[in-house]
């Protein structure tokens, strides 16, 4: 294992202790720029201060914004410990805005590790919530204005700051991050972000998966604790669960949603402001598969290259923006030492001019490779676009295209076990790496005008022991793609189906007609040791671990019920899937760790 890190590269550190996660999260848990060259960074001798201030107790004011609602803050200053009086300052500023509402952001617990080396912690209550006014909205440019309006209150009108701001917290408080970095403009006071926990698209991530919106809009309804002003039965956000959940306009990825992706729409904006971002996520969050998306745009627009291009090894990138991908749950371990004091890092770096080293790095992404147990620093991503596919047999998965007909069925109904069809590669006799996101291509028969098609990938231990590593899902009308948006391995292999998911490009399956489904999975990073076998199973809804909840419309349910399908794996109707897998080498261990390993 590489060792513990609480700065940069080559710095020798105490370790770092694994702790019960404390961290909010998203649902139902509410609590002077410089490229990288192709060289790494010189070592850093920097090192974490010690605690040098006590937090102040939250005072409570209020910010009022450019329409003139007002939103509720706390702020909590530095203090003398021996006196408890406020510190002199002027000290940098930390902004939090949170659905909870401000009290709920605890700025004296996920702050005080902020606060105690030298920064102002700003907890805001986001519009509609808490004790502020307005109504809640999901995100959108008007939360992005008020964040922008509260950096500028932070910097410009707030005691004792020295106007510097920087965006911090996770899940929901992560982002809106990217909203306000989008909306501060070139200039600003805003001089670095870390929105940790969060996702890069809400449609095809978090609101709906393969089609299909999903309950999660509807969950974090019912955790925010509405404001004075709010409605919950009619404002901005209850439109948006309703036509969810009746199969009106923002079921499908319209305009609504392509104006909230992170991926396409925030980041070129944020880029454009020169604004540094440090994002994080888990292999096991809510939305599997950490935000590489938006460190691909990122590097990508900062470089003026395709947003959604793969980085290929030796493309120049940038320390400006870097992610870190552990093997965690959603928001797990956010809160404990080892990762703040990377935070601490990325923040001195640009609310202090600190000389830390952080920024000066050719390999600004790190990845935790599962069943390693490691850390991986890279640049490109995939680190390969190696890949290979296997063909559907019966029972099996083999690199042989099927010489004769054959068929599997599958009935639309509750998911168990005797609707569930498994495929499974012979042992594995070198060891491979699981290398990004996979495709499953099936060719497949309906009796109805609608169909869903689950696909999961699983490893198989020698003694039997499955480990699930990813999955996804695809409403039948909802199968065109996006070749353009697409992700594609060596020799042209489809790694990473793009759908439109629009209501224009809907098309009903036709009874009974040989159909073509890409269904994309979600990426992986994962070690598999010789004598491993990877299997796919093939559901229709999708199986009790499946990482979302699914809740068809009314329309889609009506569609889908009574459906039979057939599953071919003919030499006509090839069924297949296309596996990012590489060579383990192409992996190289890091010097630091990134945080706990479990």
């Amino acid at each position: 294992m590489p060792k513990s890190r609480t700065g940069h590269r080559s710095r020798a550190t105490r370790p770092i202790a694994v702790l019960a996660s404390s961290s909010a999260a998203l649902i139902l848990v509410v609590a002077g720029q410089t490229a990288a060259t192709s060289t790494p960074a010189a070592a850093s001798t920097w090192q974490p201060p010690a605690a040098t201030y006590a937090p102040s107790q939250p005072v409570r004011t209020t910010v009022t914004m450019d329409d003139g609602v007002k939103i509720s803050v706390d702020v909590v200053y530095p203090t003398d410990p021996s006196t408890g009086e406020r510190a002199a300052g002027p000290f940098p500023v930390l902004l939090t805005q949170n659905p909870y509402g401000a009290g709920r952001s605890a700025p004296t617990d996920t702050g005080t590790y902020f606060v105690q080396r030298g920064y102002i912690y700003v907890a805001s209550a986001v519009r509609g919530t808490g004790d502020s006014g307005g109504q809640v909205d999901w995100f959108g440019d008007r939360q992005g204005r008020d964040g922008a309006n509260l950096v500028d209150w932070a910097a410009h009108s707030l005691a004792g700051s020295n106007g510097k701001v920087g965006l911090e917290g996770c899940s929901y408080l992560g982002v809106n991050q990217w909203f306000t970095a989008a909306a501060v403009g070139k200039n600003s006071a805003l001089k670095a972000i870390a929105p940790f926990c969060t996702d890069s698209d809400f449609y095809n991530d978090l609101t709906a998966s393969g089609g299909i919106p999903t309950t999660f809009v509807a969950g974090i309804a019912r955790a925010e604790p509405r404001g004075p002003e709010d409605d919950p039965a009619t404002d901005p956000q209850a439109v948006t669960i309703a036509q969810q959940a009746t199969g009106g306009s923002r079921s499908y990825n319209d305009a609504y949603w392509q104006a909230r992706s992170v991926q396409k729409q925030l980041i070129p904006q944020i880029v454009k402001n020169d604004i540094p971002a440090l994002s994080e996520a888990g292999w096991n969050d809510i939305f599997p598969g950490g935000n590489l998306d938006a460190y691909v745009a990122s590097q990508n627009a900062y470089y003026h290259r395709p947003l959604t291009t793969p980085i290929t090894p030796g493309e120049p990138v940038t320390g400006r923006y870097q992610a870190i991908v552990g093997p965690w749950t959603h928001g797990e371990h956010v809160n404990e030492e080892s990762l703040q004091a990377i935070r601490l890092e990325w923040f001195d770096t640009w609310l202090k001019n600190a000389p830390t080293g952080m920024a000066a790095t050719s390999t600004p992404l790190h990845l935790f490779e599962n069943g390693a147990d490691t850390w991986v620093d890279s640049g490109a991503w995939p680190l390969s676009l190696d890949a290979r596919t296997y063909y559907l047999g019966s029972g099996s998965l083999t690199a042989t295209k099927p010489g004769t007909k054959g068929s599997d069925s599958l009935s639309w109904a509750a998911a168990t076990t005797a609707n569930t069809l498994t495929y499974t590669t012979a042992p594995l006799t070198k060891a491979a790496l699981l290398d990004g996101p996979t495709d499953v291509t099936l060719y497949a028969k309906s009796t109805t005008v609608e169909t869903e098609l689950t696909a999961t990938l699983n490893v198989v231990a020698p003694d039997g022991t499955v480990t699930k590593q990813a999955d996804g899902i695809l409403l039948g009308s909802q199968r065109a793609t996006d070749a353009e948006e697409s992700l594609y391995g060596k020799n042209k292999t489809l790694l990473k189906p793009s759908h439109p998911f629009t209501q224009a490009s809907q098309q009903p399956v036709i009874p009974g007609r040989t159909t073509r489904y890409d269904i994309s999975l979600l990426s992986r990073f994962e070690k598999i040791p010789a004598g491993y076998s990877i299997q796919l199973t093939i559901n229709s809804q999708p199986p009790a671990n499946y990482h979302l909840q699914v809740a068809p419309t009314p329309q889609q349910l009506t569609d889908l019920t009574g459906g039979l399908y057939t599953i071919e794996r003919s030499p006509e109707a090839p069924s297949f899937i296309n596996l990012p897998l590489t060579s383990p080498n192409n992996a190289t261990p890091s010097d630091d760790n990134w945080g706990p390993s479990s």
